[in-house]
């Protein structure tokens, strides 16, 4: 629109109907003028000069309000839309689009003033105003008590006349204001110091518990292992069993309370170049020693008071060697052992024979010792192997009644051979006594069992032919004799519960180093005379032996 009233079309603006251009222009409730007969209101200009009506008697004007509006009157026939009159009979030419008036911002309206050129209506305002305020001082101030009592009661140390500041209250700038505001501020950081001194302890208190756990976590797993500081105290008998390395020696060591941890001797016995040197049997150590401690004095016993029991050994060549290493009388330690049979530690299916007992080992041997003590080291590790090796589940699977017989067969077999003939020699043992209708009647036939009954290397023919020497003698009882003949080992008792597969009956020792096996009495008697050429002895054919 341009400042002189129009639009942007060719055709000018009518001013003649208030309503053209709106939206509303016709509607109910905005006034119709009258019109001329053709559709347009009563104006000089049909197309509009801007005279408007003349304004209705009764209905005075007000500055800044809206004219009430005049009743609409009916619509003529063929009336379109004010501002478009139609001719009769006559084809006006197309106006152009008029662009609606753009919409004015509404005025405030203009007060209203009285006679005395007063606006009453404001100052009635005013008045409702004033009267209004005491109660709105009223409310605030019951809420205030209000908010003090709940703080009172639920907030712990709030200061119930000072506290209290209204929301989005202005701040108070005089002295008394100042003081409230520092002693708010030092209430505050108190409260904030000790809250922070809580968290701290808390804090503190779990990087302490986390540490301790974490430290013993790394100690257990990456840090040095447990070990004692000395040489110890007291002193313990310890057994090295054979072929051990490192690690069996430590784990002995840890159980008997020697070491405190088996990696703190395994390290020491890895940094010592003599430690492979050790052997194994029976040492006296002490308890509570450390690691490196432990193997040094392992090391010093190797060439020290040690004795070694071999496997084969009797009884009787056990006591007399122990009597010489302790420089006792001969004949000590064989009383001791008759006198201290009971507290030998001895199974009971042994009947108080000690054979068989004395496990063949080392054995650390020191000034003072008494026999009986020596003696219950061997019984202990010789009763600790047999239960290891479970004799008693096995011996049936080998035609054997118990551990016990597989411990005699064991001792027969560790003083007749050599350990590369343990296994053919262990099949002939036990065709014999399981071949009770043959050639052999159940008999073993050997010289070793009478020997030891004899306590002798040598019997006669009448010793041989009418001495049962208590059972031992095998040439004239089936099976196997009582008890042990001597103290067999590991390799021994092994081939026993393993015998290897034979038909074979005989076997005899042309050399130390080459036995020779037979099935027959008749292949026997051929080796027989072979040997006997050999030593320069006669041969009874009969008899099958030498002269």
């Amino acid at each position: 629109m341009t400042d002189q009233g129009r639009g942007y079309g060719t055709a000018p603006w009518g001013h003649g109907d208030p309503n053209q251009g709106s939206p509303y222009a016709g509607s109910v409730g905005y006034p119709q003028q009258p019109t001329n007969g053709w559709g347009d209101p009563q104006a000089q200009d049909p197309y509009g000069t801007g005279q408007y009506p003349v304004q209705q008697p009764g209905y005075p004007q007000q500055p800044g309000y809206p004219q009430p509006q005049q009743p609409g009157y009916p619509q003529q026939p063929g009336y379109q839309q004010p501002g478009y009159p139609q001719q009769p009979q006559q084809v006006r030419p197309q106006q152009p689009y008029r662009q609606p008036p753009r919409p004015q911002p509404v005025q405030p309206a203009a007060p209203v003033l009285g006679p005395d050129g007063i606006d009453w209506e404001a100052e009635a305002a005013a008045l409702d105003a004033e009267e209004l305020a005491p109660q709105v001082e009223e409310v605030q101030a019951e809420d205030e008590e209000l908010v003090e009592e709940y703080q009172d009661e639920h907030v712990d140390g709030y200061d119930d006349e000072d506290d209290y500041q209204p929301f989005l209250a202005e701040e108070d700038d005089s002295r008394q204001g100042e003081r409230k505001r520092k002693q708010a501020g030092r209430t505050q950081r108190k409260r904030s110091g000790v809250a922070c001194l809580g968290m701290s302890l808390l804090l503190v208190a779990s990087i302490g518990a986390g540490g301790y756990y974490g430290y013993g976590f790394y100690k257990s797993h990456f840090g040095p292992p447990a070990d004692y500081v000395g040489g110890g105290t007291g002193a313990v008998t310890i057994t090295i069993p054979s072929g051990a390395d490192g690690w069996a020696m430590a784990n002995v060591l840890k159980a008997d309370g020697v070491v405190a941890s088996g990696q703190a001797f395994v390290n020491a016995y890895n940094k010592n170049v003599k430690a492979s040197s050790i052997q194994p049997g029976s040492y006296t150590l002490k308890q509570q020693m450390s690691g490196a401690d432990a193997v040094a004095l392992l090391i010093a016993d190797n060439g020290g008071d040690v004795m070694t029991v071999t496997e084969g050994m009797r009884a009787s060549a056990i006591y007399t060697k122990i009597d010489a290493k302790l420089g006792l009388p001969a004949g000590t330690t064989a009383k001791a052992a008759k006198d201290n049979i009971s507290g030998l530690g001895l199974p009971s299916y042994a009947n108080g024979d000690i054979e068989g007992f004395l496990w063949p080992t080392r054995y650390s041997v020191s000034k003072g010792m008494k026999p009986a003590d020596l003696l219950k080291q061997m019984v202990a590790n010789a009763v600790a192997q047999y239960q290891a090796l479970d004799l008693d589940t096995k011996a049936p699977g080998v035609k054997l009644k118990n551990g016990y017989q597989v411990l005699i067969e064991a001792s027969i077999l560790q003083a007749e051979g050599k350990t590369a003939d343990f296994s053919k020699i262990a099949r002939v043992l036990s065709n014999r006594i399981n071949e009770t209708d043959g050639e052999t009647h159940g008999q073993l036939q050997l010289d070793t069992t009478l020997q030891y009954a004899l306590n002798s290397t040598k019997f006669t023919n009448a010793q041989k032919n009418g001495d049962q020497a208590g059972g031992y003698n095998t040439y004239l009882v089936k099976g196997l004799p009582p008890g042990p003949i001597s103290n067999p080992g590991m390799d021994a008792i092994n081939a026993v519960l393993n015998p290897a597969p034979g038909n074979w009956l005989y076997f005899i020792a042309m050399t130390p180093t080459n036995t020779q096996f037979a099935d027959t009495f008749t292949d026997f008697k051929v080796l027989v005379k072979q040997y006997c050429t050999a030593h320069n002895q006669g041969f009874d054919a009969v008899a099958g032996q030498c002269d």
